[in-house]
């Protein structure tokens, strides 16, 4: 049983590994999303700046998450508020008449405010 229960350890780490590094990994994705996408495609005049920041800022939070999972609940909760702040962007800073880049700020904002709360699930509770 020594060698059973070995293995079922292991096997738990990599799972509680893989479910804070996949989230972290699509986390980064959608910003290297927003901060290349005034770059690739020409939306007009928007302001490019807080796509480029936002997206800036998740990179680093995704990065952090995996460098060190142990405080992914609030690496989790900041790219939480990231997200959050990504789907209202277009409506308070007056771009959300341009579709395209609205929408494309917005849904990743909503696919990284449910990555981080899959993160968040997943974190490690602080010892005390």
């Amino acid at each position: 049983m020594p060698a059973q229960e070995a293995v079922g350890s292991r096997v738990a780490r990599r799972l509680s590994s893989d479910i804070v590094l996949t989230p972290s990994a699509f986390v980064l994705l959608g910003g290297v999303w927003l901060a290349i996408t005034p770059v690739i495609i020409d939306h007009g005049v928007y302001p490019w700046w807080n796509d480029v920041v936002a997206g800036a800022l998740l990179i680093v939070l995704s990065v952090a998450q995996v460098v060190r999972p142990g405080r992914s609940l609030a690496l989790s909760v900041a790219a939480a508020l990231t997200g959050v702040w990504m789907v209202a962007a277009p409506f308070v800073l007056g771009y959300h008449e341009q579709h395209g880049v609205a929408w494309s700020g917005m849904l990743v904002g909503a696919l990284v405010v449910l990555l981080s709360f899959v993160n968040g699930l997943a974190a490690r509770p602080r010892p005390r």
